[in-house]
């Protein structure tokens, strides 16, 4: 395995710099609003409607996304939606409540899935065929070490009054300081693909694009109701935030050693090994609840391997793609997992009201197997002697 030449390490690593700052957001907005707009006395639906957003912003701001990462560049992209991003966040003080915040989510989302998806593509370039995993994986780690710090940043900043806002973005500002001593980067690609165009993405790469549905739907649906499960299962609610805690933990490790052996032993390879994973992971959860000895082991090991289904997947685009489609696929890939993101708290909601103790791990389980029959089929199509 060969990594990337000097010149890119540099640049990856102020990629990375950002992704950090972008996943910090992540984990740090969301409870903080969520927070707030209760002490207002807002609705659990108005808080969810304010805080989903974001997502709803980057999924109807796709198809103008290849074309704007064309005409600024890379760089120029991700330093420009970080400082609107930031700035959006220091008004939310300014105007408390669901109608202004619905709009400045909105906007911050429009600006943040820019970030998102220009350093998928910067990353997904400069990393080569060989090392290309390890780079994911790495990305992966560094986004998901960004989320967990969101909270805990909370813990220090309190969540009342505009001291939060402030420091959130003041901390989003300093993770584009590695991004600023570097020279600008063009995107080699000047041919814009237009949205039709992307259509072709779900036939060359229908494997990918599950990937993307699954695990937004998974991860989003893990991170919001498994907390609940585990209240509906009889923790306390330290021990149900500590299920959250223990996933997010083995997102953040397993990430760059699942990394490394997919450039190993094949992307596609490790995909169907986290996928089957994923499948068990679940249906073994309820079994475990009441054993510690086994439950942490069983929530690290499903964390790590559940996103490696995104991360893998964005790695797996850039041997699917030519360098100037990435634009493209790339953004239908991040709309693709926004929108499996919007279904999954929904769709795991509605299974745990009709099925309390099984719905939930059932869905997650279903989804994961989903995407191991998808690998499957693949594989076999490749096998398969032509015609």
């Amino acid at each position: 395995m060969s990594l990337p030449r000097t010149s890119h390490r540099s640049s990856l690593a102020a990629v990375f710099s950002s992704c950090l700052g972008v996943g910090l957001i992540f984990g740090f907005q969301p409870p903080l609003i969520a927070l707030s707009l209760s002490r207002l006395g807002y609705s659990s639906f108005a808080i969810g409607a304010v805080t989903g957003a974001s997502l709803i912003a980057v999924i109807l701001c796709g198809p103008f996304y290849p074309r704007v990462i064309v005409r600024l560049g890379l760089k120029r992209s991700i330093v420009a939606g970080i400082f609107v991003a930031a700035a959006l966040l220091l008004l939310m003080p300014l105007w408390p409540g669901v109608q202004p915040w619905l709009v400045l989510r909105f906007l911050a989302g429009c600006a943040l899935g820019l970030v998102w998806i220009a350093s998928e593509v910067w990353m997904n370039s400069a990393s080569g065929s060989e090392s290309r995993g390890t780079v994911m994986g790495v990305y992966g780690t560094v986004f998901s070490m960004g989320i967990v710090a969101g909270p805990v940043l909370l813990e220090f900043t309190g969540t009342q009054g505009a001291v939060p806002f402030a420091v959130g973005a003041a901390c989003l500002i300093l993770t584009l300081l590695p991004m600023m001593v570097l020279r600008p980067v063009t995107h080699t690609a000047q041919i814009f693909t237009p949205l039709r165009g992307m259509s072709g993405a779900l036939h060359t790469a229908p494997v990918v694009m599950l990937a993307a549905l699954v695990a937004g739907l998974v991860e989003s649906a893990d991170l919001t109701l498994l907390p609940l499960y585990g209240l509906q299962s009889g923790l306390d609610e330290r021990a149900a935030l500590l299920l959250v805690a223990v996933f997010m933990a083995g997102n953040v490790v397993l990430q760059v050693p699942i990394g490394l052996l997919a450039d190993r032993y094949g992307r596609r390879t490790l995909l169907a090994v986290c996928a089957l994973t994923s499948c068990i992971g679940p249906l073994l959860l309820q079994r475990c609840l009441e054993t510690p000895l086994l439950l942490w082991p069983l929530l690290f090991l499903w964390g790590g391997t559940l996103y490696a289904f995104y991360s893998q997947g964005v790695a797996l685009l850039g041997e699917a793609f030519a360098v100037e489609d990435l634009p493209s696929v790339n953004t239908l890939f991040v709309m693709v997992y926004c929108l499996g993101g919007v279904i999954g708290p929904s769709a795991g909601g509605i299974v745990m009201d009709r099925w309390p103790m099984h719905g939930l791990p059932v869905l997650l389980s279903a989804a994961s197997f989903l995407m191991l029959g998808g690998l499957l089929l693949g594989a076999a199509r490749r096998l398969r002697p032509p015609a």
